[in-house]
């Protein structure tokens, strides 16, 4: 695949004024000035191949990175074969804390829904009811840790394996016009993908089969929910599944957490209210909501930890792991943390910008248009922290309106057409003439 060159080489405006207020800092570092959070650190192109055409990128990130894919179409030219060949899949790319973007692979088919990634793995849904695994140490340049015997195609040495799980999928032959796979969990151990009907759990190494449902989601008679992937948590070797009513064993009429084993059997199971529709796991604690209702938690074992009368989100909510096990949420211009461990709201701010929302392990980062009557109608970002104090707040850049935001290695990375924007996270001084 050919490319669109170092994205460095020509600097864009953006780029040369980030450089030049990095090195008038460090010059002037005697007079007091420290990097503060909001400061931009880099500005980096997104684009990672050459082709005529792209489409749709998708997103997700961990604690130090953001795995980037993107479908693309079009024509490329292979310099190996000497020919033009078309090309229709998707191009996985990995932003690092520091601005760096590694192209790491391409699947065979285009992706249907985001990524899920588990260690050096990226574990991604695409056409024709299939999940590809990518090794994200890879490296199209040649460099990053080789793939083992795991790999399937001699072509691209990152796609550690293929599975066809069509079997789940609603669509027993895989060749519909229809995306058939929902999309994918994974840990570590497993990867799991979802269907409009069931879900098939594969080894995260190797591929091989562990499991499959092929009726969760309904009796057998019908469809279930259309919105299914927050349905499903992998944690370690246990998937763990919010059931519908539909499909719901347990005598009351209601729905059903069920945790399974990595041979498919029942761990546990336990009926919880219908009108819950999305389940997370935080430091082994199973966390259920039932949106603008309320939020539960469960042990392993599926006994009740707490239960809050709070106003859950619509959509799963972001989860901070790393230490203080919380669950963050935003509802308007109001963000809200709840402390998994304690079973209690940690914090709710208000009167924050309405917009995107990013976490980390030092608390969360909302974007928006800031339309208080002192603050004007600019995009700015507030970070606020484990207990719900302001540590800063700063404007974005002139002509930057962030489309998605995430937090990682020490960085909040807003994404605005075709660039990612690195700003400093951690707090620090700003001007100040005395040093």
């Amino acid at each position: 695949m050919t490319g669109d060159g170092d994205p460095s080489a020509t600097p864009t405006r953006r780029r040369f004024l980030a450089g030049a207020a990095t090195a008038l800092a460090a010059t002037t570092a005697g007079c007091g000035y420290v990097p503060g959070g909001g400061d931009l650190a880099w500005e980096e192109s997104l684009r990672t191949g050459g082709l005529a055409f792209g489409s749709d990128r998708r997103h997700c990130a961990t604690a130090d990175r953001l795995i980037t894919v993107e479908n693309q179409s079009g024509r490329t030219y292979d310099f190996e074969d000497e020919e033009w060949r078309d090309v229709e899949n998707a191009a996985v790319s990995v932003l690092e804390p520091d601005g760096t973007v590694r192209s790491v692979g391409e699947t065979e088919r285009q992706a249907v829904g985001p990524p899920a990634v588990g260690g050096e793995v990226a574990f991604l849904p695409v056409e024709r009811g299939s999940v590809t695994a990518v090794d994200l140490s890879r490296d199209e340049s040649g460099d990053g840790t080789p793939v083992g015997e795991g790999a399937t195609d001699e072509s691209d040495d990152s796609v550690r394996w293929r599975v066809d799980i069509a079997s789940v999928s609603g669509d027993e032959e895989g060749e519909t016009s229809e995306p058939v796979l929902r999309g994918v969990r994974a840990s570590h151990a497993l990867a799991v993908a979802i269907g409009p009907r069931g879900i098939a759990a594969v080894d995260a190494e190797t591929g091989e089969r562990a499991f499959a449902i092929p009726d969760l989601w309904t009796d057998g008679s019908g469809r279930g929910p259309a919105d299914l992937t927050p349905r499903v948590a992998v944690d370690g070797e246990t998937v763990w599944a919010l059931v519908p009513e539909a499909a719901a064993t347990t005598g009351t009429g209601d729905a059903a957490i069920v945790g399974y084993d990595r041979a498919g059997g029942r761990r546990a199971d336990r009926a919880v209210a219908a009108d819950h529709e999305w389940i997370a796991v935080v430091d082994g604690t199973v966390v259920v909501g039932a949106p603008g209702v309320s939020m539960s938690g469960y042990g392993r074992d599926l006994d009740r930890r707490f239960g809050l009368d709070v106003r859950a989100p619509n959509a799963r909510p972001a989860a901070v792991q790393a230490d203080q096990g919380a669950i963050y949420y935003s509802r308007g211009r109001a963000v809200t943390a709840v402390d998994v461990a304690r079973g209690e709201v940690a914090f709710e701010r208000s009167n924050l910008p309405q917009g995107n929302l990013a976490v980390d392990e030092h608390g969360a980062y909302v974007t928006g248009i800031e339309r208080a009557r002192d603050a004007g109608t600019e995009p700015r970002m507030v970070a606020v922290g484990t207990d719900g104090s302001v540590r800063w707040e700063a404007p974005f850049p002139d002509g930057v309106d962030p489309r998605d935001l995430y937090a990682f290695g020490g960085r909040l990375v807003a994404l605005a057409d075709d660039a990612a924007y690195g700003f400093r996270a951690a707090p620090g001084e700003r001007w100040s003439p005395f040093g």
